[in-house]
């Protein structure tokens, strides 16, 4: 985080009187508990970020694009009936120490003009925004104080700025640094969010993805089980074989004695093995379908966990609206889930999609005959276009790495051909190749990987 020195705030007073003296304050936005935006009438090419954390408080201009929600609550309450709209009459720094002071006009509910000061406090560990009349009585703070402590801060008592701190150095400042520090935090604050709202679906794939493996599992010896109950059809065959030749029949009656019936004819035993054989043949049918759907799903959470880092925010927003649809937004996100993403490289797109509608999409209406498709071989994996006629070899291994990112994958098989010599398949985003070449890749290279952070989408 930025750290404010003395020679900093006077800096940032010089900053901010060239910048918004004379403006009106026209937004507020409570970021969060520390931090909250000012947005200005007069000066609207960057937004003003407070910050008042315990450690190391600052104040920094932002760009204005930032928007990020505001929190509701007392703070976001008082700032915005008693600051927003206030008129910037000045700015100084208070006791000569790394304390701010914004006097404002701003008119009552009789329209009178009335005189108030902001206070921002960056003294780390007592950080303090309060709000005072024109007879500096304390209006709201941020932070409040009992008269037991060693300067009280209370609701109708006058301010008493921080004692002066004599050992306080003007040291150099380089604000230049400063500010790149301010926007890093942004950077670094907006990261952390987003990582906050979409930990809960990490977490949930990735259980998920481990409780179809286990799903998966349990299946198969299900079905092993079945395939060995389809020998009860040979037994009813047998019996029935046997059925007029009492020797015979005893000799296998014998055979069987832990599942015959005794008490039953040999074709009533037959009947009931029979059905034993039915049942388990419509359970091998119904669990070879179970296993199938399992991994299907298996194979699309592995893709998403696989691709987590190269989601863009409206795919997010999708996949918690779909797997998390208690903690989703009430806003509905508008997306056109088949427009597949490119990069560039040497101003060749290299298109890939992320779901089937995305690949088809781009193989069979994006992409023309004569350019190369590529995806990884005897796998499900998302499809990947060169745009350009003759692609080089650069291009041709950035895309198979594209391929093996979007699988999850570090190696593996690529196999590429004309479009022309592709057709589709029986479902959405399969294809059929009908004449190819290969090659194997044994490495991702790690500037691939932040390549397709920087993806853009189709129209």
């Amino acid at each position: 985080m930025p750290k404010l020195n003395l020679e900093g705030i006077k800096q940032i007073c010089l900053d901010l009187t060239n910048k918004v003296k004379n403006s009106f304050i026209t937004n507020i936005t409570v970021v969060n508990k520390d931090d909250l935006l000012l947005s200005f009438s007069f000066y609207n090419k960057e937004k003003l970020l407070i910050s008042l954390n315990h450690q190391t408080p600052f104040i920094g201009f932002v760009d204005r694009n930032y928007s990020p929600h505001t929190e509701l609550g007392g703070l976001n309450d008082n700032l915005r009936k008693y600051v927003k709209g206030a008129y910037i009459n000045n700015v100084e720094v208070v006791n000569d120490d790394r304390i701010l002071k914004l006097s404002l006009y701003k008119s009552d509910e009789f329209f009178e003009k009335k005189s108030y000061s902001l206070i921002l406090e960056f003294i780390p560990t007592i950080a303090n925004l309060l709000f005072l009349n024109d007879k500096d009585e304390i209006i709201f703070a941020k932070h409040y104080a009992d008269l037991s402590a060693s300067r009280p801060i209370i609701k109708g008592m006058k301010y008493l700025p921080i004692s002066k701190n004599s050992e306080l150095k003007s040291n150099s400042f380089d604000y230049e640094k400063y500010q790149q520090e301010v926007k890093d935090y942004i950077l670094e604050s907006d990261h952390k969010k987003q990582k906050e709202r979409v930990m809960p679906l990490y977490r949930y794939l990735k259980q998920k993805s481990k409780s179809l493996q286990k799903k998966i599992v349990v299946l198969h010896k299900e079905l092993e089980e079945s395939n060995k109950n389809l020998v009860y059809k040979e037994y009813g065959e047998t019996l029935l074989t046997y059925a007029y030749d009492e020797e015979e029949l005893n000799k296998y009656i014998n055979i069987l004695k832990d599942i015959y019936d005794i008490s039953l004819s040999a074709k009533d035993n037959a009947e009931i093995f029979f059905n034993k054989y039915k049942k388990n043949k419509r359970a091998i049918e119904h669990l070879n379908i179970e296993i199938d759907n399992a991994n299907k799903e298996l194979e699309e959470i592995n893709h998403y966990l696989g691709t987590f880092d190269y989601l863009a925010e409206e795919e997010i927003q999708v996949l918690i609206d779909r797997y998390l649809p208690h903690k989703s937004n009430k806003r509905k996100t508008v997306i056109s889930a088949d427009n597949p993403y490119y990069i560039e490289l040497n101003k060749t797109k290299i298109g890939f999609g992320k779901n089937k509608e995305q690949n088809n999409n781009l193989t069979f209406k994006k992409a023309n005959k004569s350019i190369t498709f590529l995806h990884l071989k005897d796998v499900h994996s998302s499809h990947v276009v060169i745009f350009n006629d003759k692609p080089t070899k650069e291009e041709l291994e950035l895309a198979g790495e594209i391929a093996l990112i979007l699988s999850n994958k570090e190696e593996g098989e690529i196999e590429y051909a004309k479009i022309c010599d592709i057709k589709k398949g029986p479902e959405k985003g399969l294809v059929i190749l009908n004449k190819y070449q290969t090659f194997v890749l044994r490495k991702v290279n790690t500037k691939t990987k932040m390549m397709l952070k920087e993806q853009k989408r189709f129209n």
